[in-house]
């Protein structure tokens, strides 16, 4: 039982960062990262903070009055927290004003899901490199194999639910 309760805090600690051009699984990942570390920080990303939590018209958070509400504020924090570390470093200045989780998850898949146009013209390239494959005379058959392999599987995830 001991091992159960190590390999489940060592999955915990591990965030999974995201790769821009892998957001579809990275969202699915750090979904279940955040519901394995605390049911309710999805919860808030999903649905947006608290009441208590919102900002006011002045543009500032009301402090917390009671126990529960601090404690809500402090999943809030931990849910933006868990996110904000999720984003390289190279991409921090681009989500460093979101004031929530739900803005934030709302910036980031717009800046990297991209829209239904974006997201046909990235099918296409990988389509026309799909049909227009050939292996190099420098690689091993092995390697071209993996290349092969890798424009594949980008292929099929770029179908999504429309296959």
């Amino acid at each position: 039982m001991e091992n159960l309760t190590e390999s489940s805090s060592t999955l915990v600690s591990k965030v999974p960062m995201l790769k821009p051009s892998e957001f579809d699984m990275w969202k699915i990942r750090i979904r279940q990262y955040i519901l394995l570390t605390d049911y309710s920080m999805w919860d808030i990303i999903e649905n947006g903070p608290s009441e208590a939590g919102r900002i006011g018209p002045d543009g500032k958070r009301p402090p917390p009055k009671t126990d529960g509400e601090r404690k809500i504020r402090q999943t809030e924090m931990k849910a933006l927290s868990t996110l904000l570390l999720a984003i390289p470093n190279e991409y921090q200045h681009q989500f460093c004003n979101c004031t929530d989780t739900q803005i934030l998850w709302n910036a980031l898949e717009k800046r990297f899901a991209g829209t239904k146009s974006i997201k046909r013209n990235q099918r296409d390239v990988l389509k026309q490199q799909y049909e227009n494959f050939t292996s190099s005379k420098n690689e091993s058959m092995t390697q071209t194999f993996d290349r092969f392999n890798k424009l594949n599987r980008k292929f099929l995830r770029s179908l999504g639910d429309d296959f």
